[in-house]
């Protein structure tokens, strides 16, 4: 009995980093993707599907952002915010203008 408990027990040490190694790492991109995702669905009707490209560039003592996201209905946005407490702007990404 006891020799399976530690069994058990050293399974479970050795397996976890394993385990571990199997999920994707979390992209670093900041709390202005959450408020971006719900200004999306809110206005566009887009479900985020992925946030293909995005710069964070300093403006003074705030922080800007802009880039293209994907919607899972296949549309193309592109945004943009100067700061914090401004929402995004939103502009659709058609053939003919990306």
């Amino acid at each position: 009995m006891r020799n399976a408990a530690l069994i058990s027990l050293l399974a479970a040490f050795v397996l976890s980093p394993a385990l571990a190694e199997d999920e994707p790492p979390v992209p670093n991109e900041g709390p202005w993707r959450i408020i971006l995702r719900d200004q999306l669905k809110n206005e566009k009707a887009c479900d985020l599907n992925e946030v293909l490209t995005y710069q964070e560039i300093p403006l003074g003592t705030d922080v800007g952002v802009d880039g293209r996201v994907s919607c899972f209905d296949g549309r193309e946005f592109n945004f943009t915010r100067k700061a914090k407490h401004q929402k995004f702007s939103l502009e659709v990404c058609s053939p003919a203008v990306c």
